[in-house]
């Protein structure tokens, strides 16, 4: 199995066309399908069906397709790294969307100090991090508890409450109005942060960003209130956007805030809701020098 069948798997799998994946790669579709033969052959399973609009995936094709994208950025970041070698070291992190304003600080300082650094981010969900963490994809990775960390070692960076963020024409009813603290944005605008309680946060819709869902869930029917929830996001950024526009109440981590422009924000007053920001590497005997260097930076700081 070859690197270069891989991208013409996945450029096939993309345009779900033969044809139209060889316009893309530049070559003719004879020997696009005879790689492709190939590969089926060599590992003994059908990897597409072909379909009235198209070819699509089968069940083994889909398993290669994850796979394969994997292998492929791996390669490419082990490109980019021997390429820089002897002129710059590349660290290779991964950050949620909710965790990139709590980082920058520790980056800021690491570049300063350590100039002959570049870095590479990846961006996704905590569990997609730590599945390229996983695949020596990246070197480390920002993630967020709940998770599981049996399998990686973690350092604590901080931890924070949820708060539930609302356009203004929202009125949410707050049973502790005592504010909690004040911070300022870009535009030199306070943002008021004052205490909500469940109970309140139960008579709104809310909008939840899915990767809590289940701890805010359960946290909710832990207390035998039973909330309305009006959307799920995959992205925290999403659920901002939408508590914007006035159509319910979201939920996210307190990192959020700094992005929460002309929006009315309540820290949620429960400690189940509290989550962790970690740093996760893989378990080893040994850290590689760069990914020490950085550890010690985040631990000084």
């Amino acid at each position: 199995m070859e690197l270069r069948q891989l991208e013409y798997f996945r450029q096939i799998a993309d345009t779900h066309s033969f044809n139209e994946a060889a316009r893309h790669l530049n070559m003719s579709q004879p020997p696009l399908s005879y790689q492709i033969h190939q590969l089926e052959e060599e590992l003994g399973v059908q990897l597409f069906e072909r379909t009235s609009k198209g070819v699509i995936l089968t069940n083994a094709g889909e398993v290669l397709y994850e796979r394969a994208g994997n292998l492929l950025d791996y390669a490419d970041s082990a490109k980019l790294e021997v390429t820089k070698a002897g002129k710059k070291r590349v660290l290779r992190i991964g950050m949620t969307s909710t965790t990139t304003a709590v980082m920058m600080p520790f980056i800021s300082t690491f570049a300063k100090k350590y100039p002959d650094v570049n870095f590479e981010v990846r961006d996704g969900s905590t569990y997609t991090l730590y599945s390229y963490l996983m695949d020596g994809i990246i070197d480390i990775s920002v993630a967020r508890t709940p998770l599981q960390l049996n399998k990686v070692n973690s350092f604590t960076l901080c931890s924070e409450p949820m708060i539930a963020v609302s356009n203004f024409s929202t009125n949410l009813q707050s049973s502790n109005a005592v504010t909690s603290n004040t911070a300022t944005n870009s535009n030199s605008k306070m943002l008021s942060s004052k205490i909500i309680q469940l109970n309140d946060l139960s008579k709104h819709p809310l909008i939840l960003y899915r990767r809590y869902e289940r701890l805010i869930l359960d946290t909710f029917h832990a207390k035998n209130l039973d909330p309305e929830i009006f959307c799920l996001c995959d992205d925290a950024k999403s659920a901002l956007l939408w508590a914007k526009d006035g159509l319910a109440t979201a939920i996210f981590p307190k990192s959020m805030q700094s992005l929460c422009t002309g929006l009315r924000i309540y820290e949620i007053d429960e400690p189940t809701l509290i989550t962790q920001i970690v740093l996760i590497w893989k378990k080893e005997k040994k850290l590689s020098p760069i990914v020490q260097e950085f550890l010690d930076v985040c631990q000084k700081k």
